[in-house]
């Protein structure tokens, strides 16, 4: 029989139908039929299992041996499901509504159901319809469908600061089990008799934090809605996420997908074209030379060996994840663009500073807590007596005042200069520091949504002997070609390799300056590089000819 329900308000029966070929039998060939396929295994498992601790041992066991190439192992889970939940007059249609939200089409029709009647019966497009499966669990699992791996690797990062450890699941289905199982959210039934009359739901922490993560805000949106239908059905007070709009905003997808495309996807070939015009690249004389110190009089710095001129620590920042940190201290999502391209710029600056005899130290994708770290372990462990200049260079988003860390969290540029004058930073106190910061300018307050590159800016310079650079004024861009890096680190390279024994560093930076603006100006956007300094002599990078 394979019925129709074209009609509206039809029968459930109809849909499921009146013969018994739905029976034990049947459960353990679609197990076997399944078993070669284990993201739909896990699938249906998430949806049908009522008790997430025993949905996820099941699973966890299920996953290690799925990627055991020798194993055959037969779990049983449909089977075991199946056991518990014939009981229940209503399991048929459980079963059907689950096949059909994986869209195990092939296994309905082989059970003769009308696959387009029966999607139509269980409405499976629309979360906020209430048939048979867990509408809570019918809405993480949409959500599942919906997160990538690079967005599953952020939320795994990201439960990390919370104390939860999933780096051992493959899908999101089962870190979504864990954090059910942990209370991380909770899906609580109300039940009377062996029948459910609603449900008790708390996703607040996991709905900000994926809120947080690219292309997901409008399943969050959608799946907030459906949390607070459920719980104020039972007169429950759900507390409101300050970042997720109670109600749809309309948004003009043209504009949307124009400044999207202004921000991430300018192309700047043009400027780097431009570059040859300005023969950079040309050959410089050979460095080091001399161990002649008197060319560096008292008006400048000196330069203790030509061995090794100082100490550059690169700080890139390129994949970002939110963390309990960010979400807490701002109470809302900061969604942060991966920073294609900035590797270029990591890669440029670790071989420049290297061929000027610098002792390079460079990691990527730092917490907020490992990046000072790392920052202070090279000034404690790395910097010697006979180092000369200390070079710090970050690459990240940001906004004014501020650099971001990968977690997502803020941190000061004026707690960063502090550090470097610290007690702590003793072997640098004396010698000349220079910051280099790649990123905008832009007002936090005024900035969109996702932003380019934008770090922080500090107006009171109160300490000596520091040289800060920053890609651009306020309230300015800074901009990256996602093929050659940053305009900005690009030019600055290329300058220093052909200036660095002829000119002094504040001379170098003004060059810079005047080209960034320059070219890109020439292509229609504005960036203006600007320094701050309290060095009290001439900084040389080299000595000079």
């Amino acid at each position: 029989m394979e019925p129709d329900s074209r009609t509206q308000g039809i029968d459930a029966e109809t849909i499921i139908g009146n013969n018994d070929i739905m029976n034990m039998d049947i459960i353990s060939e679609i197990e076997k039929e399944l078993h070669d396929n284990p993201y739909d295994m896990t699938s249906l498992v998430f949806l049908l299992y009522d008790t997430p601790d025993t949905a996820l041992q099941r699973l966890t066991v299920f996953q290690r041996v799925s990627n055991d190439a020798g194993a055959s192992i037969n779990l049983n889970m449909l089977h075991e499901w199946f056991r518990h939940a014939k009981h229940n007059q209503n399991w048929k249609h459980e079963f059907i509504e689950a096949l059909l939200l994986c869209q195990l089409f092939s296994i309905v029709r082989k059970l003769g159901f009308n696959v387009p009647s029966a999607r139509r019966h269980y409405q499976t497009d629309n979360i906020h319809v209430k048939m048979y499966i867990n509408p809570l669990k019918k809405a993480l699992y949409k959500l599942c469908e919906n997160i990538n791996s690079d967005n599953l690797l952020k939320l795994k990062k990201t439960l990390l600061t919370y104390d939860i450890d999933t780096t051992e699941y493959d899908s999101c289905e089962l870190i979504f089990l864990k954090l059910m199982c942990v209370k991380f959210i909770t899906i609580d039934q109300f039940q009377y008799d062996k029948k459910i009359l609603g449900y008790k739901v708390n996703l607040d922490k996991l709905l900000k934090i994926v809120e947080s993560l690219p292309g997901l805000k409008k399943v969050v949106m959608e799946i907030n809605l459906l949390q607070q239908s459920i719980n104020e059905e039972h007169g429950l007070v759900k507390p409101v996420i300050t970042s997720t709009p109670a109600a749809p905003i309309k948004v003009d997808e043209s504009k949307q997908k124009e400044s999207e495309e202004n921000f991430y996807n300018m192309d700047f070939d043009d400027v780097f074209k431009m570059l040859g015009e300005l023969h950079l690249d040309d050959s410089s004389p050979e460095l080091l030379k001399s161990d002649n110190q008197n060319k560096l009089g008292n008006d400048s710095y000196a330069i203790k060996s030509n061995k090794r001129i100082g100490v550059c620590v690169i700080v890139n920042q390129e994949n970002f994840y939110p963390s309990k940190d960010s979400l807490e201290i701002t109470g809302r999502a900061t969604l942060l663009d991966r920073r294609i391209g900035s590797d270029k710029d990591r890669s440029l600056l670790e071989r420049t500073m290297s061929s000027l005899n610098f002792s390079v130290f460079s990691k990527s994708d730092l917490d907020h807590k490992l990046m000072l770290k790392f920052i202070k372990d090279v000034i404690k462990y790395q910097v010697t007596k006979d180092d000369s200049i200390f070079m710090l260079c970050i690459l990240s988003h940001g906004v004014k005042g501020h650099v971001y860390a990968a977690d997502s969290v803020k941190i000061k540029m004026d707690d960063i200069q502090s550090m470097l004058d610290s007690e702590e930073a003793v072997n640098i106190h004396d010698k000349p520091k220079l910051l280099i910061v790649q990123a905008c300018q832009v007002d936090e307050s005024k900035a969109p949504v996702l932003v380019p590159d934008n770090p922080s800016y500090s107006c009171n310079l109160k300490k000596t002997n520091f040289l800060i650079y920053y890609a651009t004024a306020p309230d300015l861009e800074a901009y990256r070609s996602e093929k050659t890096g940053s305009v900005f680190i690009q030019i600055l390279c290329r300058t220093i390799r052909k200036f660095a024994n002829v000119e002094p560093v504040v001379d170098i930076f003004t060059k810079v300056t005047n080209n960034v603006t320059l070219l890109c100006n020439k292509v229609g956007y504005t960036q203006v590089p600007i320094f701050q300094s309290t060095l009290m002599k001439k900084l040389y990078l080299q000595i000079p000819k």
